[in-house]
């Protein structure tokens, strides 16, 4: 299954409330991220984020405070109403997802994950 493949299932499996995806090596290199999305510019932030505990993450102007870290997924909320974070570390990386603010990030969490765990097979 390729990164690509596995992209596609979690879309399919979440009924497409996933609304942007990066993968993101250890080494800050972007191994994937869906054409709405460049994450360039944060790639030591979300990492730091994985890495620490600190509080909240801002991507792309807007506030995630982090409401969930641990080893397996890392959180994020927009108290605003403007979506969720969800950061799936794997072995070699994090998989990065956007949820949509309809959604609450509990619902598509499992979905994410399982992605993250595919990942480790590549």
């Amino acid at each position: 299954m390729s990164i690509e493949q596995i992209i596609d299932v979690l879309f399919t499996d979440t009924k497409m409330k996933v609304g942007g995806v990066g993968v993101i090596s250890s080494d800050k290199t972007i191994i994937y991220q869906t054409e709405n999305w460049d994450l360039n510019t944060h790639l030591t932030q979300i990492l730091d984020t994985v890495q620490t505990n600190k509080g909240s993450l801002a991507l792309f102007g807007v506030k995630y405070m982090i409401v969930e870290h641990t080893p397996e997924r890392i959180i994020g909320t927009n108290v605003t109403g403007k979506g969720h974070i969800i950061l799936a570390p794997y072995e070699k990386g994090v998989l990065v997802t956007y949820i949509l603010p309809e959604v609450g990030p509990r619902d598509v969490l499992f979905s994410v994950q399982e992605a993250a765990m595919k990942l480790n097979k590549l």
